[in-house]
């Protein structure tokens, strides 16, 4: 599996025409994105049609969610069965909006991580404190919040974690390194040992220029982009940083 991995989460600001435009964008840098491990992580409606659109560019799909049984009852959600069918490889769960709106615990996020599993699909967790906090106990909060999901997965299952501190969504300025580091180094010992893969990326403001200081502190796999994504050249710009200090 390749080590480094890149990753957009377009929520729900995107229209079919907005989505296709941007997949379109995505496509015609399928070299530089595929080679990035890029992931698109996209609403469950629109998964189908966007697999479609990104066949054979080498860029992977993600979907935003999963519900956490592999198939079963459970009227307007789904499976991470059928989304395997769909074409994903990659579920993104524990986002912080999720844990905020709809009172998703660490137990709930897991079974959801093992689920996604099941069925083969690798599971990308976001970590990180919901408000700003001393850094030894943000790194215990993405510690817990990655061992309540170990506790689920098989030994040999790979796994993703985005380091994401909530208070740094949409602003305008990432996590300082020393932060990002810790919460890095918790992770990884909290994982060290398994058989299964472990990548860990930051998420969180993300911008040209952001990654190196990051990388240089924290050895990170890669980055979660968030409105860079929208613009060609500071998204061209953060992908060839990560595969320059790959």
């Amino acid at each position: 599996m390749n080590g480094t991995i890149t990753c957009t989460n377009t929520k729900t600001q995107l229209g079919t025409e907005e989505l296709s435009v941007l997949l379109r964008e995505l496509a015609a840098d399928a070299d530089l994105a595929a080679r990035a491990g890029f992931v698109a992580f996209l609403p469950t409606a629109l998964l189908e049609r966007s697999a479609r659109m990104l066949r054979g560019t080498g860029i992977a799909l993600g979907a935003q969610d999963v519900w956490p049984v592999a198939r079963g009852h459970a009227t307007g959600e789904t499976s991470a069965q059928v989304l395997a069918e769909i074409g994903c490889t990659h579920v993104m769960i524990g986002h912080q909006e999720r844990r905020a709106l709809f009172g998703e615990t660490d137990a709930l996020i897991a079974e959801k991580a093992a689920a996604a599993a099941s069925c083969g699909l690798v599971p990308l967790l976001c970590a990180g404190e919901a408000e700003r906090t001393e850094p030894a106990a943000a790194a215990r909060t993405a510690a817990e919040q990655t061992a309540a999901v170990l506790e689920r997965l098989d030994e040999g299952a790979p796994l993703v974690v985005m380091y994401e501190p909530a208070w740094t969504v949409g602003a305008g300025a990432p996590a300082d390194p020393g932060r990002v580091a810790a919460a890095v180094r918790a992770v990884r010992d909290t994982a060290r040992g398994r058989s299964g893969s472990l990548r860990v990326i930051y998420g969180g403001a993300v911008a040209p220029g952001v990654f190196g200081p990051l990388h240089t502190e924290a050895e990170l796999d890669g980055v979660g982009l968030g409105r860079v994504v929208h613009d060609p050249a500071g998204r061209r710009a953060v992908l060839r940083e990560v595969l320059d200090r790959g």
